[in-house]
């Protein structure tokens, strides 16, 4: 913990309940990251945070971490695979940003310092307008009991709704109003969650819209926020405004309900194709975990698996001789592989990760193997993908697996001289978006389309960055001088092209992008292809230099190598400014 909390400096890590307490009870407004234990507090927010804090002072702005699972209060938040930043004014929640948005935690927090401001100036003459809002679903009001046993309610609570808040919307903070407005008009928010659409999504959901190039671009800028409403126990939708005078069509889109019904099966879209089939993929994309029938007074059966995402690991050993076999018998499954990333963990990284098996007799033999060369990390997708998978897998345990289960993957796939199986799986929904967290993490990159090429490619190239589902954060166009040009390429300095380069680079403006998407960095890599452009035209026809490239020296794009040159380069040419 001593370590941490140097890493941290500007945020005081909360470890017990009573240090909650202490915390909530403390002059200023409390700014709390909530993160999970296997992921840790966000970094990427810490220049901010620094940056406000030394400009408001600690009497009025105060930052805190705490792990969901040591505090009381958080239990709500346990097992989250994104980060959550809850507000707490006057010792009460009245704000909570889901994911890292670094223009929506500035607003948020200079909002809320200048409210503390007042209150610090009006003394006992202020009164408060903000509203405490709650981690879970509270009651608002007490309701008399039934007089007899015939006036009791059933769970009679009329259909669910799914609200897509569209990428501007979000960007510009504005969930919070909507939310606030249809709970106003009797809703309940039953669940909530922000994923970011690639094109091949985006044109299944929203085939209506294909044709529709503004509408397709403004959906794969950023994230899109759901929403799983319904209306509370007693009402229907007939009482109050419907959804539809409520929910502004240029803010969000609305998922309607046919049937006043909780079974998925029975949703159809009012923006796209009203097929059921349909609308139980687009549900099951945001809300892969989330049971439409759990709420029923009658059992009802599961006529509709749903897509889900799962992660696969194929071990060291199995990876080195037999890859390509098993990842042929991977999509003969009816998996698609949406992602995959090879890499060699530190015997840290594996003792985190498989920190449940310590003290097992077979712990030393399973660092070692995990550690003894590269992994394949795979992102999964199909109708019920977890369960699948772990049904293909077998027994974990290799002999059973071999005497049970001689047809289960573990055993078709085992290795003579090592005792452990060699492929992992996901369990469970809340584990499989953890594991997806830890390979696949979302990434940010530096993308640069280089001086000399036309607005025509530029445009070309945007647009298939934009296809590959990467979202572009932040786009730059400068003429770079040439020590920026050297920051750029200090890995070449010395070569007999190094000159010839920095030149290049400097002598027209660049356009420059953070690009942000799970595995940015080698994805952004794969899509630019080898930097030889005739190299690139043999293996990798599809990629932008092969389409668009005349040289070596004039190829076009430009790419961070990895994690740590893309934190340098994108603080080089933006600053320190969150993404």
């Amino acid at each position: 913990m001593a370590g941490r909390r140097k890493e941290i400096q500007i945020q005081v890590e909360i470890t017990s309940n009573e240090q909650w307490e202490e915390a909530l009870a403390a002059p200023g407004l409390l700014v709390v990251d909530v993160y999970q234990k296997w992921c840790g507090p966000c970094k990427a927010v810490q220049s901010l945070f620094r940056r406000l804090r030394t400009e408001f002072g600690e009497d009025l702005l105060r930052f805190a971490v705490a792990e969901a699972n040591t505090i009381l209060d958080l239990s709500a938040l346990k097992g989250k695979c994104q980060p959550v930043f809850l507000f707490y004014f006057e010792g009460k929640l009245v704000s909570v940003i889901k994911g890292v948005k670094g223009p929506l935690l500035q607003r948020t927090i200079l909002e809320l310092v200048e409210e503390e401001k007042k209150k610090q100036e009006l003394g006992s003459k202020y009164i408060s307008k903000l509203q405490e809002i709650f981690l879970e679903e509270r009651p608002k009001e007490s309701k008399p009991e039934p007089s007899n046993e015939n006036d009791k309610e059933t769970d009679d609570h009329g259909p669910y709704h799914v609200v897509i808040i569209k990428p501007d919307v979000v960007a510009a903070g504005h969930v919070e109003p909507i939310k606030q407005k249809v709970e106003d008009a009797g809703y309940s928010i039953i669940a909530e969650e922000e994923r970011v659409l690639n094109q091949e999504q985006i044109l299944d959901f929203y085939r209506a819209k294909a044709e529709d190039s503004d509408f397709m671009q403004l959906m794969s800028s950023g994230p899109v926020h759901a929403l799983i409403l319904r209306k509370e126990n007693g009402q229907s939708d007939s009482d109050g405004l419907d959804l539809s005078e409520i929910i502004d069509p240029i803010q969000a889109e609305l998922v309607k309900t046919e049937k006043s019904s909780e079974d998925i099966s029975e949703m159809s879209l009012g923006f796209s194709d009203d097929s059921r089939e349909l609308a139980s993929r687009q549900l099951a994309f945001f809300f892969p975990s989330f049971n439409f029938s759990a709420d029923t007074s009658a059992p009802q059966a599961d006529t509709n698996p749903r897509v889900q995402r799962t992660v696969a690991l194929i071990r060291p050993g199995l990876l080195r001789e037999r890859k390509d076999e098993i990842l042929q018998t991977i999509r003969d499954s009816g998996f698609q592989i949406a992602m995959q990333r090879e890499m060699t963990l530190t015997e840290e990284q594996a003792r985190m990760f498989y920190r449940e098996h310590e003290g097992k007799d077979y712990f030393p033999c399973l660092i070692h193997h995990m550690t003894s060369g590269p992994l394949l990390a795979l992102a999964l997708t199909r109708e019920d993908a977890i369960q699948h998978w772990r049904g293909l897998l077998g027994p974990k345990i290799l002999e059973e697996a071999k005497q049970k289960s001689p047809e289960s993957l573990r055993s078709q796939f085992a290795m003579d001289d090592v005792p452990i199986n060699q492929l992992h799986g996901s369990s469970t929904p809340e584990e499989a978006e953890r594991d997806l967290s830890c390979f696949f993490p979302v990434e940010h990159t530096l993308a640069v389309i280089k001086p000399g090429v036309s607005q025509e490619q530029q445009n070309n190239i945007v647009s298939q960055i934009k296809e590959a589902g990467f979202s572009i954060s932040q786009v730059k166009e400068t003429q770079l001088t040439r020590d920026m040009a050297q920051m750029f390429y200090k890995e070449h300095k010395g070569k007999e092209f190094y000159d010839s380069l920095l030149d290049y680079m400097s002598r027209a403006p660049s356009v420059l992008m953070i690009l942000s998407k799970e595995n940015a960095v080698n994805e952004w890599r794969e899509l630019m292809g080898p930097s030889d452009p005739e190299q690139a035209r043999q293996c990798s026809p599809g990629s932008l230099r092969a389409q668009f490239a005349q040289s070596i020296l004039e190829n076009v794009v430009h790419g961070s190598s990895n994690i740590q040159h893309a934190t340098d380069n994108i603080k080089f040419i933006f600053g320190d400014g969150d993404m």
